[in-house]
């Protein structure tokens, strides 16, 4: 009986809500003053989907990178526009170091900074192996002017640096530490750079922008070239002038856990006797010590 009268009392409001009108006197529900209303009852879930916004969502798929195609070199190819042996012969002709005169040319076969296969070359002086350090003096005697009144000592050097760089095997590696008063790593330190065609055009329009200054402390770029890992196969030591008494021994010292070879150039012809003796002596000792070789490119008359 109670749910019968329940029944009948929902069933007698529905029907007068139907049939319900307010009048709303002076106020407006939406239309014109005195208009009827109308009052509909809707479900929770019909209300719901009348408020809620119809999206439609299209799905599609990303096609994966291949791994190979995250290579990236420094320089893209297609931005190459000079070859790097333009670039070096803008800057100084091809030295022949190995004759040891700095106005020697030898036009047919260039300069001795030439590598094949597993190996380098920097001033005429060879080296094994498969990655190559390069420890070269900007300290402010490398503006110094060559007999004829042309170049400077950078510009030979710079020449000469960017020509062995161009002539690494593909599959190389190389660092670049230029150093005076302190030391910079070209391309950051602790990076090893694969000679690819693009990285030797970068470093040789790179090395464009850098001028001789200060005074000459290798043992910054040192430091630098030993906190690469993989550790070098060999070093090049290049500068034009003397150093602290103590360097070699500091060297020799960084040099202890794997022999690496230090191959040592001196370039031209410090200020006085006193500087050149001294200068040749330390960087003899300096490959010696390491089981690297020693050359002196002498400065001449025209």
């Amino acid at each position: 009986m109670g749910l019968g009268f329940s029944l009948l009392i929902h069933l007698v409001i529905t029907i007068i809500a139907a049939l319900v009108t307010i009048d709303f006197g002076s106020a407006d529900a939406g239309g014109n003053q005195g208009d009827d209303v109308d009052f509909a009852i809707l479900t929770d879930a019909e209300l719901n989907q009348m408020l809620s916004p119809k999206v439609s969502y299209e799905s599609f798929e990303v096609a994966p990178v291949p791994t190979e195609a995250l290579r990236v070199d420094l320089l893209s190819d297609e931005q190459s526009e000079d070859s790097v042996d333009e670039l070096a012969d803008s800057i100084a002709p091809n030295l022949n170091p190995g004759g040891g005169s700095l106005t020697s040319i030898d036009a047919t076969t260039g300069s001795a900074g030439a590598g094949t296969g597993d190996g380098a070359s920097f001033f005429g002086l060879e080296a094994q192996g498969r990655r190559f350090a390069y420890i070269v003096d900007i300290s402010g005697s490398m503006n110094t002017l060559n007999a004829s009144g042309t170049l400077t000592r950078w510009d030979q050097t710079r020449s000469e640096l960017i020509r062995s760089i161009d002539a690494l095997d593909e599959h190389a590696y190389y660092a670049v530490v230029l150093y005076s008063s302190n030391a910079i790593a070209v391309f950051g330190q602790g990076i090893w750079t694969q000679a690819s065609a693009s990285n030797k055009l970068l470093t040789a329009r790179t090395l464009l922008d850098f001028s001789p200054n200060g005074s000459t402390k290798p043992v910054a770029g040192f430091e630098l070239i030993y906190k690469l890992d993989p550790e070098s196969d060999a070093i090049y030591l290049m500068t034009d002038g003397v150093f602290d008494t103590d360097v070699p021994a500091r060297i020799k010292s960084m040099n202890r856990r794997d022999l690496i070879p230090i191959h040592t150039i001196l370039f031209g012809e410090p200020a006085n006797q006193n500087d050149a003796t001294a200068a040749l002596n330390m960087m003899r000792l300096i490959a010696r010590n390491s089981g690297g070789k020693f050359t002196h490119v002498r400065e001449v008359g025209p």
